[in-house]
C-alpha cells in the first residue's frame, strides 16, 4: 500500500469520528422535534435547554484528560478510548426514554468530543506528510458538516431511536478503523522507543530521502530533550526532599515550559484563532441565522427568510471541500489574511448598510434589494473558505513535540469559554444594539486577532513539525539547547573521571 493511501486510511478514523460528533450536534433537533410531534415524551423548555447545552460542560472534562490519556498510553489509544463514550452515548438514547437518560447520553457525547478535540489535529499532524497535512486537516470541516446533514436526513426519515441506532456506526467503523492503526511515530520517540518509532514512521510515511531527513532529525531532537529532561531529574532527586519542595519544583518546572518561546508563541496563535472562529460566527450564524437575516434583509418572520437561510447552509458546506484544495495549494498565511480582512469587510459592510438604510438615506432599487444577501454570501465564503479550516490546521501543526498534548489541551479549553460568551452574550447585543452594532464589535474583535497572528504565526505549509518548531524556536535557542547539553555531559565525564 502506498504512503497517501496508508495516511488516508488513518486519517479516515478521525473523519469518522468527528463526522460521528457532528451526528451528536444535530442529534437534539432530531429528538426535540419527534418527541413533540408524538407526544411520547413530555420535553419543558428547562428539558430541551439542558438536553442540549450540558455537552459544553463535559467537554471541558474530556479537554483536560485528552492529554494524560495521549501522554501516557500514546495517540492511537487515546483516540481509540474516546470513541467509547461515543458509543455509549448512542446506546443509552437507543435504550432510554426519560429526561435524564438524555442528559446522561448528551454527557457521554460531550466527553467524547472534549477527548477528541485535542487528539484529532495532533494525530493528522503526527501521521501524514507535510504536502497533505493541510488538506487532511481541512477534511475535518467537511466530517462535522456531513455528520449535521446525515443525522437531519436520517432523522426524517426514520425514528429518533432507529436514528441513533444509524448514527453509532460512525464510532463503530471508527473503531475498528483505529485498531488497524499503528501508533504514533512522535510518540515513540519521545519516549525513547527509536526502533519501534523508525518502524511505525517508515509504515505510514514511506523511506525516501525527505522523510529519512525528518525522521532522523526529530530523534535526534528528542535524544538532547530527554537527555536534559533526565539531568534534570537527577538534580531534582538529591536536590530535594519531601513532599511540599517536590510540589515546588513541579510547579516550576511548569512554569519553566510556559516561558518557553516554542510553547507559549503556539499557545497564543492557537487560542487567537479559536476566538477569531468563535466571534467571526462559527456557531451564532447556525444558531441565531433567522434572526440575522430578518435584520440584514429587513424581514418580519422568520418564514421569509427560510430560502436565504437554506443557502447560506448550502454554501457553508461547499466551502468546506473547496477548502481542502485551498489548504493544498495555497501558503496558510495567504489564506488566512485574505479570508480574514475580507470577512471583516463583508461583517461591517453589512453594518454600515443597515445602519444607512435605517436613516432612511437611500432610495430602494432593485440593487439595494439584492445588496444585503449579496455581502451575506461573500461574509459566508470569506469566513468559511479560510477562517473556519485554518483553526484546526494551524492549531494541529505549531506545537512542539514535546509540548503538544498539553499545548492543544490549553489552546483547545479556551473554546467552550469562548462558546459560551458568544453565544450568551449575542442575543443581548442583537436587542440592545442592533445586529449592526453586533457586527461591528465582531469586526472590531476579527481585526485585533488578525494583527497578532500577522505579527506571531509563521508559514506552516509543507514545512516538518520539527522545522515549525525550529522556528519558533530561533537558531539562538536551539543552539543554547545543544551547548547546554554539551555542558552537562562534559560535568558527567568529569564526575566519572574523579570518581
Amino acid at each position: 500500500m502506498k504512503p497517501f493511501l496508508k495516511q488516508l486510511f488513518v486519517v479516515s478514523g478521525a473523519a469518522l469520528n468527528i463526522a460521528g460528533h457532528g451526528c451528536a450536534h444535530g442529534y437534539p433537533a432530531v429528538l426535540f422535534a419527534q418527541l413533540r410531534s408524538s407526544r411520547e415524551i413530555q420535553l419543558t423548555d428547562h428539558d430541551t435547554s439542558w438536553i442540549a447545552s450540558v455537552v459544553g460542560a463535559m467537554g471541558i472534562v474530556g479537554n483536560f484528560v485528552s492529554p494524560v490519556l495521549m501522554t501516557r498510553f500514546g495517540r492511537q489509544k487515546a483516540h481509540l478510548l474516546c470513541t467509547i463514550p461515543a458509543l455509549l452515548g448512542w446506546v443509552v438514547f437507543v435504550l432510554g426514554n426519560s429526561v435524564p437518560a438524555f442528559i446522561l447520553a448528551r454527557l457521554l457525547h460531550g466527553f467524547a468530543l472534549g477527548l477528541r478535540t485535542p487528539v484529532a489535529p495532533i494525530l493528522v499532524a503526527e501521521y501524514t506528510d507535510p504536502k497533505y497535512r493541510g488538506a487532511f486537516l481541512g477534511s475535518f470541516a467537511v466530517s462535522l458538516g456531513l455528520g449535521i446533514f446525515l443525522s437531519h436526513l436520517w432523522g426524517a426519515q426514520l425514528s429518533w431511536k432507529m436514528t441513533a441506532v444509524v448514527c453509532a456506526m460512525f464510532p463503530l467503523i471508527s473503531m475498528a478503523i483505529i485498531s488497524l492503526s499503528p501508533e504514533s511515530a512522535s510518540w515513540l520517540i519521545s519516549k525513547g522507543n527509536f526502533e519501534e518509532g523508525r518502524k511505525a514512521f517508515r509504515w505510514v510515511r514511506g523511506e525516501g530521502v525527505e522523510q529519512n531527513e525528518e525522521l532522523e532529525a526529530m530523534i535526534e531532537s528528542q535524544k538532547k530533550e530527554l537527555k536534559l529532561s533526565e539531568q534534570r531529574r537527577k538534580e531534582a532527586k538529591f536536590s530535594w526532599n519531601g513532599l511540599m519542595k517536590s510540589v515546588i519544583n513541579a510547579l516550576k518546572e511548569v512554569l519553566r515550559i510556559f516561558k518557553k518561546k516554542e510553547f507559549y508563541k503556539p499557545a497564543i496563535i492557537a487560542i487567537t484563532m479559536l476566538i477569531i472562529f468563535e466571534f467571526g460566527g462559527a456557531h451564532m450564524v447556525p444558531a441565531y441565522g433567522n434572526h440575522i437575516l430578518q435584520a440584514v434583509l429587513n424581514k418580519e418572520t422568520p418564514e421569509e427568510v427560510a430560502l436565504q437561510f437554506t443557502i447560506i447552509d448550502m454554501l457553508r458546506t461547499i466551502c468546506a471541500l473547496l477548502a481542502i484544495f485551498l489548504l493544498k495549494y495555497f501558503k496558510r498565511r495567504t489564506i488566512l489574511f485574505t479570508s480574514g480582512v475580507m470577512t471583516v469587510i463583508s461583517l461591517s459592510s453589512i453594518s454600515v448598510f443597515i445602519y444607512i438604510r435605517n436613516a432612511g438615506l437611500y432610495i430602494e432599487t432593485w440593487f439595494t434589494s439584492i445588496l444585503p444577501m449579496s455581502l451575506m454570501v461573500l461574509y459566508t465564503l470569506s469566513f468559511c473558505l479560510g477562517l473556519v479550516p485554518l483553526n484546526w490546521v494551524i492549531c494541529g501543526e505549531i506545537f512542539p513535540l514535546a509540548y503538544r498534548s498539553l499545548g492543544s489541551t490549553l489552546s483547545t479549553s479556551f473554546l467552550t469559554p469562548s462558546f459560551v460568551v458568544s453565544m450568551k452574550t449575542a442575543p443581548h447585543l442583537y436587542s440592545s444594539i442592533g445586529v449592526e452594532g453586533t457586527f461591528l464589535i465582531y469586526s472590531a474583535t476579527l481585526v485585533i486577532g488578525l494583527i497578532i497572528l500577522f505579527i506571531m504565526l509563521p508559514e506552516t505549509k509543507d514545512r516538518t513539525l520539527q522545522d515549525i518548531e525550529d522556528s519558533f524556536k530561533g537558531r539562538n535557542d536551539i543552539e543554547m539547547v545543544e551547548q547546554e547539553v554539551q555542558e552537562k555531559l562534559i560535568e558527567n565525564k568529569d564526575l566519572v573521571v574523579v570518581k
